[in-house]
Formats: C-alpha cells, structure tokens, sequence
C-alpha cells in the first residue's frame, strides 16, 4: 500500500527553451509536495537555459546538462536517476497545474488498483492560458480503443504510473523513436494495465510555434505511431487480429453515443471496448470516486427553486 506522501519523481527534459524553463519548474517546486524527486537532463543548451537551471539547482536531486543522443534518451538517462514510487516527465515547455502532485498520490491512495492514470487534457496557449479543446468522453482510454488505431492522443504531460508498471513494462523508454517513444511505452503499459482517466486537470501541453517539434513534424510522428502499433499488433494471432478488425468496423457505428454522451447508448461502446470508469469527485462528499457521469448538466430554475440536475 502506498504511503500518504508517496515519493514521486518527475523527470524534466530541456534543450534551449529558456523562454519557458522557469515557468515549467516553478509549476513543480510551488506544488510544495513533501515527498517530491525532480531530475532535470539539459540537452547542452545555448541559450539561457543554464542560468535558469543554477538558480533553481537546490531543488533538484540531480541535473544534468550534456549533449542526448534523443529526446527520449534524455529522459531515459532521467529516470535511471530516480526511486519514487510515481513516475513522469515533462517537457520544459509544459507545465503542472497548482495541486496536480497531492491530487496524483491522493488518487493512488484511494484507488490501489490504479498503476496508470491520466489528467484530463489541457493545452496551453503561449502566454500560459489554460485550454480546454478536448471533450471528456474523449479522454477515456482502454486497450481495445488503442489496438483499433484510436490512439489520438494521451497526453504524456498529464500522465502518472507506478514504478511497479515501469518496472513490469521493461523499465526503459525505447530511444530510437525520435518522436513516438511515448507511444511505444503505452503499448507495453497496455499489456499490464489499465489507463483511468480522471476530470482533475493535471497539466498541460503548450502550443508557442511553428518550430515545436509536434506542429512541424506531426505526419512523421504519425508514421512512427502506426509503425509501432503495427509492431504490435503484429505479436497477436491471426484470430486476435480479425476480432479487433471487427471491432474497428462496429466501433464506427456505436462511437457517437458515447462521444456525445446518449444516454444509455453510450453504455454499449463503453462494455464493448472496457472502458474503465472515470474517476471523477464527489462534491457532497469531498472526495474522489468512480462514476460513468461525464457531463454536469446546470440546475434548472422552476416554480421560484433552483432544482439540481447531477
């Protein structure tokens, strides 16, 4: 069982995005999270990087700055250096929201058989204004949707696991993605676990240019996602594979009722695809629970009453 304060390393990866940098480790050090691991891996920057860096150096336990050989050996080398019991990284142009930390490790607690979740996703725009472009329904992950090229897109900034799926999972990221390594370690998380998915904003992704990696060299990363899931549908028998075949073509005509939320409806895609429950909160009760609510409906004003409709 997980302690209160579970200890939980993040790993932040930087290469010349000083215009960000503070914005991104201050949105983990003013968490002011007791039991908190922070690694930083500099890719060499040129650029004022490495003064931010030393200013903030007492709040990591480790950083580094020397040249990667990728993205995601950057965050390999970081996570080599940590021993919490919850793991993520960042990238230094994105951020946590206030509070994400104790929400994360408050899930964990209440809910031992979650080993992977997931915030809902926001974006952010250059300035740091907090978007929110994704509809919930949306949000909500299993395996099957996954292995049926619905894979677009779970947010590695808003993700959190146990550093016993880590280890499970083969305890690495696979370095010769350049663009889709993330991809290919929920392909192996989905092997072992459950995604849950909870309405708690947890961070964000921030949209600044048209030199972001993501916006410049989005078909590439494509490509790579559906060579990876090619390489692993690829483990399955031919059986496995027509069922998931049919299942694509019955998903097309059941999705609407559960993206657009049709009551009742909606159930038959969620069955179907063994969608976990969300983990939503209870505002009577002050506390996280599972539901299949998605959206709150406003109160309706009746006969001189305001009547609830949640």
């Amino acid at each position: 069982m997980l302690q209160k304060y579970p200890k939980i390393s993040i790993v932040l990866v930087n290469k010349n995005s000083g215009e960000f940098l503070e914005e991104c480790i201050l949105s983990v050090v003013n968490q002011n999270y007791p039991n908190l691991e922070l690694v930083l891996i500099d890719g060499k920057s040129t650029d004022n990087s490495l003064d931010i860096i030393k200013q903030y150096e007492n709040y990591f336990s480790c950083w580094i700055s020397e040249k990667d050989e990728s993205q995601y050996h950057a965050v390999q080398k970081g996570f080599e250096k940590t021993s919490g019991d919850i793991m993520a990284w960042m990238n230094s142009d994105d951020k946590y929201l206030p509070g994400s930390l104790h929400t994360v490790a408050l899930i964990f607690n209440e809910f031992p058989k979650i080993n992977w979740l997931m915030g809902y996703p926001g974006e952010y725009s250059k300035e740091g204004v907090l978007l929110h472009r994704i509809s919930l329904s949306w949000t909500r992950w299993s395996k099957l949707r996954y292995y049926t090229y619905d894979f677009q897109f779970i947010q590695q900034e808003s993700c959190f696991w146990t550093r016993s799926l880590w280890e499970k999972a083969g305890g690495n990221v696979f370095t010769s993605y350049s663009l889709a390594g993330d991809m290919e370690l929920w392909t192996r998380f989905f092997r072992h676990e459950k995604l849950h998915t909870t309405i708690a904003a947890l961070a964000g992704f921030r949209q600044h240019n048209s030199e972001q990696r993501s916006v410049l060299k989005r078909n590439e990363y494509l490509a790579e996602c559906n060579e990876i899931l090619k390489s692993e549908l690829s483990r399955f028998s031919v059986f496995k594979r027509a069922q998931l075949f049919l299942l694509r073509i019955v998903g097309y005509t059941l999705w609407p009722f559960f993206f657009y939320e049709i009551p009742f409806l909606k159930h038959i895609y969620i069955k179907l695809y063994g969608i976990p429950k969300l983990i939503n909160y209870d505002m009577r009760n002050y506390c996280f629970i599972e539901s299949e609510q998605v959206i709150k409906l406003p109160p309706l004003f009746a006969f001189g009453k305001t009547i609830a409709r949640d």
